[in-house]
């Protein structure tokens, strides 16, 4: 697991995944098991030396049952983004928080091979296609400003793509 220094602590390194419909209209967001009725987009820890692209694909297949297959990359959020966790919530695993590369991808798969019984790491329940707000109304509190911005640069990109095939 790669770390990077904090004034006091350290921020966890980890990839997320921003996955879109065909038409671009909806986010998977899946249900965390220890916490119902919150959504979330899937993330995990970036191992040393692993590019954060291998770990958003190695992440999906543990978490959700998706391989890269089932998956479009359609682009990237141009910088990392930092958050800081609740004291509550922090550990020696999480550290203080967590500097984050986000994806974006277009589900392309059978809805089918999402898995969330049979994957490596138990951390979904259930999934569900969302408006993109209603992720950040249905997300803890610490992860709201991540997915606006997340949104508001994926809508940016939309309306750009749009413009040149105008």
């Amino acid at each position: 697991m790669l770390l990077f220094e904090g004034p006091d602590d350290k921020f966890r390194a980890s990839a997320g995944a921003f996955i879109t419909n065909k038409e671009r209209t909806a986010v998977l967001a899946f249900e965390r098991i220890s916490r119902k009725g919150s959504r979330q987009l899937p993330q995990g820890g970036i191992k040393i030396y692993e590019k954060p692209v291998d770990a958003i694909y190695r992440e999906l297949k543990e978490e959700t049952g998706l391989e890269s297959k089932d998956l479009l990359l359609i682009g990237e959020y141009p910088e990392w983004i930092t958050y800081e966790l609740p004291e509550r919530l922090r550990s020696k695993k999480h550290g203080r928080g967590q500097t984050q590369k986000f994806f974006f991808f277009e589900f392309k798969g059978d809805i089918l091979n999402i898995d969330l019984q049979s994957v490596d790491d138990e951390e979904f329940s259930d999934y569900f296609w969302v408006e993109p707000i209603d992720i950040v109304n249905k997300t803890v509190d610490f992860r709201k400003p991540i997915y606006k911005k997340l949104i508001s640069h994926f809508e940016q990109e939309l309306q750009k793509s749009k413009k040149m095939s105008d």
